[in-house]
C-alpha cells in the first residue's frame, strides 16, 4: 500500500521534492537535492512519485520503478495547476504535483494528465531514428551546396551526371573534368568528402537500427508484406506508435502521428485546417519517401490516391494515403494477418534480404567480440 506521495520538480543538476503522507499532509520538503541517485535509494514499494516529462525523465523513472516504487509522468502543458500558475517556483510546483498525486490516488476526484512511457526498446529505436534524421538533413545540405556552387559556375548537370558526381566511385574523376573556379573546386571537394562520410555513417546506423529492432522481427516481417514498406520503414512505424494496443481507435493513433487535420467548430460551422505538426512525425516523414512504391502496391491504393489527388491536390492526397496506410498497418498488427494484396515473390525476396542483413550483423558483432 502506498503511504508516501512525492512530487518531484527535477532539473539537470538539482531537484526539489515535496513528500506527503497518507492523510495528505506534507511531511518534508527537500530543496535542493544534488544527488538524485541517493534520493532514489530511499524509495520503496510504499512510495509513489510524480514528475514532469522532460529530458532524462524516462531514465529516472526506470530507476524509481526498479526500487519497487510507482512513478507517474505528467504533461506540464496539460497540468493546469502548473501551466496556469502565476507564481511558478520549484517548491510550489513540487507541492502542487504531490497534492495532485495524493488526490488522484486516495480520493480519486480527478486523474493526472499522464504521458505514455515507451518501453526501453522503443526509446532506443527513437534515439537512433533521431540521429538518422539528423544525418539525412546533413546529406541534403551537402547536396544542395554542391548544386548551388555548380549553378554559380553556369553548370547544369543531367540527373545521371549529378548522381555520378555525388557518388564516391565517380565523383573525383568527374569533378576534374568540370570547368569551375579554384574556390568552387575546393568547396565542391570538401562537401563531397563530407557527404561520403555521412553516407557511410548512415549505412552503419541503419545496421544498428536493424540490430536493436531484432526483437520486433515478427512484426517487421508482417508489415513488409506491403509493397514499398522496408524493414527500416516498418521499424520506424513501430518505434513511433510503441504499443499499438494503447490506441482505442484509429483516429487516436493518426492524431498521435500527426495525420489528422486540426478542427474548429462553433455553432453550425466547422473548419478543417492543416495537420497537427506538434506530434510524432517520424512515420509521416519516412512514409512520404515510399509513396511511389506504396501506390503501386495494389490497384486500390492507386485508385484511392489518383481520385483524392484530383479532388484535393497532391499534398493532401499524400497525407490521406499515409493515413490509410497507417490504418492498414495497425489492423495487420492487431489481427496478426499479412497484407491482403501481398506479392509473394517480392515479399520472399525482402524477407530473405532482411534475414541476410541480420545474419551479417550477428557475424560482425561476433567478429568484433572475438
Amino acid at each position: 500500500m502506498v503511504t508516501r506521495f512525492h512530487g518531484v520538480d527535477r532539473h539537470i543538476r538539482s531537484a526539489t521534492v515535496s513528500q506527503l503522507n497518507r492523510e495528505g499532509v506534507e511531511e518534508k520538503l527537500i530543496h535542493p537535492i544534488r544527488d538524485f541517485n541517493a534520493y532514489i535509494e530511499t524509495l520503496g514499494p510504499e512510495d509513489a512519485v510524480v514528475m514532469e516529462t522532460g529530458t532524462g525523465t524516462f531514465f529516472w523513472a526506470d530507476k524509481i520503478e526498479a526500487r519497487g516504487a510507482q512513478c507517474f509522468i505528467i504533461d506540464p502543458y496539460r497540468f493546469k495547476i502548473i501551466k496556469d500558475s502565476w507564481n511558478k517556483t520549484d517548491k510550489r510546483d513540487s507541492r502542487n504535483m504531490a497534492k495532485a498525486l495524493w488526490v488522484s490516488a486516495v480520493t480519486g476526484e480527478f486523474g493526472l494528465p499522464l504521458v505514455y512511457k515507451p518501453s526501453a526498446l522503443t526509446r532506443e529505436l527513437r534515439k537512433l531514428y533521431a540521429q538518422y534524421q539528423v544525418l539525412n538533413k546533413q546529406i541534403r545540405v551537402y547536396k544542395n551546396t554542391v548544386q548551388a556552387v555548380l549553378a554559380d559556375n553556369g553548370i547544369v548537370l543531367s540527373r545521371v551526371e549529378k548522381n555520378h558526381l555525388l557518388s564516391e566511385k565517380y565523383g573525383k574523376q568527374m569533378l576534374e573534368e568540370l570547368d569551375v573556379s579554384e574556390a568552387s573546386r575546393i568547396s565542391i571537394t570538401m562537401n563531397l568528402e563530407l557527404l561520403w562520410n555521412v553516407l557511410e555513417k548512415k549505412e552503419e546506423l541503419v545496421m544498428e537500427i536493424l540490430r536493436i529492432g531484432e526483437p520486433l522481427k515478427d512484426q517487421v516481417e508482417l508489415l513488409i508484406t506491403i509493397r514499398g514498406i522496408t524493414p527500416l520503414t516498418a521499424l520506424a512505424f513501430l518505434a513511433d506508435v510503441g504499443d499499438i494496443h494503447r490506441f482505442k481507435t484509429l483516429r487516436q493513433m493518426n492524431s498521435y502521428l500527426g495525420l489528422v487535420p486540426r478542427l474548429r467548430a462553433s455553432g453550425d460551422k466547422s473548419w478543417s485546417g492543416h495537420i497537427n505538426r506538434a506530434s510524432r512525425k517520424l512515420t509521416r516523414t519516412i512514409l512520404t519517401q515510399s509513396l511511389i512504391q506504396v501506390t503501386d502496391a495494389s490497384l486500390y491504393f492507386r485508385n484511392y490516391y489518383d481520385e483524392m489527388k484530383s479532388r484535393r491536390g497532391a499534398g493532401r492526397s499524400r497525407i490521406a494515403l499515409i493515413r490509410k496506410l497507417c490504418g492498414i498497418m495497425r489492423r495487420m498488427l492487431l489481427e496478426g494477418k499479412p497484407f491482403k494484396y501481398t506479392e509473394v515473390t517480392l515479399y520472399t525476396r525482402k524477407q530473405k534480404q532482411y534475414e541476410r542483413m541480420l545474419n551479417q550483423i550477428r557475424e560482425d558483432r561476433e567478429r568484433k567480440s572475438a
